[in-house]
């Protein structure tokens, strides 16, 4: 056992000696990729976590196994269906991308630098958007990008400002990024008021709720679209309108016990009112025959003591 691990340790010395990688049980066996695919102005794959794997085994991990793994992951049928690279004049290239074979029209961009090559590295946490082009003949497809991949922390109302850069190739075909104006955002595939403006910058206000998908349109370029995941809460009016309707309930409440007590007070002085009126009614009522009684007595005095003088 001792001799073993000596043999592998001396091993591992030559190879640092030539310069040679050594691989050890502690490399990554696969990353993790934001993916984001689109054909023909069309998303398909937006902004996705891919896993990665090292399928050539050369120790790290490329644009062309980043691709297969989000054909294996999302394409209907596989990488076999819908995604091959080849070797060619200018190295390995695509010749299907999203079951789509054009004759080379495909572009990619990894953590939104332009990349040269399918063997271009990734890292893990990175981005890719690769593309099949709208116009072969023009090659004008821009690809653009927002300063931000996501919006976690909205509330239905919110205003978020975000800026939007696209490339562009001179005419010596050097790539230089300048402020996408005039692009028009969309949410969830609907064209919204808001466009960027000559420094590519836009505030957005968030009507809708939920997990939605920003992108952007423009009617003087043909834009790849860039993607952009908002997640927006509800307006948190809840616990508001939950104390006004108690307010108004305990208002509703005391109004009517008021009421109640006012229209029992009503109701008692006008019972009292009636059994005083009923009394007064009453003894008026015995009075009047002992008023007659004392009239005919008084009467029957004068009569008597009349005749008696007589």
């Amino acid at each position: 056992m001792k001799t073993r691990f000596k043999g592998i340790l001396l091993a591992a010395a030559v190879l640092v000696q030539l310069g040679l990688p050594v691989i050890t049980a502690s490399a990554a066996e696969e990353i993790t990729v934001n993916v984001t695919i689109s054909n023909a102005g069309k998303v398909e794959v937006a902004g996705k976590d891919v896993k990665v794997a090292d399928r050539n085994n050369d120790g790290k991990f490329d644009i062309d196994e980043t691709l297969y793994a989000a054909h294996e992951a999302f394409y209907e049928g596989g990488a076999a269906a819908g995604y091959l690279s080849k070797q060619s004049d200018w190295g390995l290239s695509i010749d299907k991308l999203w079951g789509v074979t054009n004759g080379g029209g495909y572009g990619y961009y990894a953590d939104n630098q332009f990349s040269m090559g399918l063997t271009d590295p990734v890292k893990d946490g990175g981005t890719l958007t690769a593309f099949v082009y709208s116009d072969l003949k023009g090659w004008s497809d821009s690809f653009c990008y927002f300063d931000q991949k996501e919006i976690k922390d909205a509330k239905q109302g919110d205003e978020k400002t975000l800026k939007l850069t696209k490339f562009v190739f001179g005419t010596d075909g050097a790539a230089k990024t300048v402020p996408a104006a005039g692009a028009v955002i969309t949410i969830d595939g609907e064209k919204t008021a808001f466009k960027t403006d000559e420094n590519g910058e836009v505030k957005v206000k968030f009507e809708k709720t939920g997990d939605l998908l920003v992108s952007a349109v423009s009617d003087t370029d043909t834009l790849v679209p860039p993607v952009l995941h908002a997640s927006v809460a509800a307006a948190e009016t809840t616990a508001i309108e939950t104390t006004t309707t108690a307010a108004n309930t305990t208002a509703t409440t005391a109004a009517t016990t008021t009421a109640a007590a006012v229209t029992t007070t009503a109701a008692k002085a006008a019972s009292s009112s009636t059994s005083s009126t009923t009394a007064a009614k009453t003894g008026e009522s015995a009075a009047i025959p002992a008023l007659a009684l004392t009239a005919v007595l008084a009467s029957g005095a004068a009569f008597a003591l009349r005749r008696r003088n007589d």
